[in-house]
């Protein structure tokens, strides 16, 4: 596992170098229609052993009501099986938002040595249309973060019967091929 003093270019970085590059690539006389794809392949695919951390990656989704304690416990658990860990988590600091599992995760992370959390909020104000659908937007996002990242993942699920977004993100998860370790929100 690398070392967290080891110096690696991160996921937002590369996003800042990609314009760079596609200027460079289209400057060279690469087709433009070639571009996109040359460098996402290149900037996440090909580089990504020296851009991320080999860490073990943890997507979060849970119930609104989900247990504090039982969110915890299970993340160390977690934690303790797999060493230092990336926790991507649907959950916005600034707002203190969506209370419950999210945000029992987020706290957790915070304070756990050893993790690094990566926060991918709803833009519940972005734009009108997405007033109703902006969470499940950011369950995807979650999703698709979590199988974007390089290494070992899973996405950890707090599901209650009523916990209709947590549970479908489960099944998402599944259904693109990510392990889902399913846990009881209470």
């Amino acid at each position: 596992m690398a070392s967290f003093q080891q110096a690696k270019v991160s996921h937002s970085q590369r996003l800042k170098m990609a314009p760079i590059l596609q200027r460079i690539l289209r400057d060279a006389g690469m087709p433009q229609q070639e571009i996109p794809g040359a460098v996402h392949r290149f900037l996440f695919e090909e580089a990504s052993a020296w851009c991320e951390p080999d860490l073990f990656t943890l997507g979060y989704t849970g119930w609104r009501h989900a247990n504090r304690a039982k969110v915890q416990a299970d993340l160390a658990r977690i934690h303790d099986e797999v060493g230092p860990m990336r926790l991507i988590v649907g959950f916005d600091p600034g707002k203190r938002t969506p209370g419950g599992g999210d945000m029992h995760a987020y706290d957790w992370g915070v304070q756990a040595p050893g993790v690094v959390v990566e926060c991918l909020p709803a833009a519940w104000d972005a734009h009108p249309l997405l007033k109703w659908s902006a969470g499940f937007y950011r369950n995807g996002a979650v999703v698709e973060r979590t199988l974007a990242a390089a290494g070992n993942k899973a996405l950890l699920a707090h599901l209650h019967p009523k916990s209709r977004g947590a549970a479908g993100t489960a099944a998402y998860a599944r259904w693109r091929g990510l392990e889902v370790i399913e846990e009881e929100a209470v």
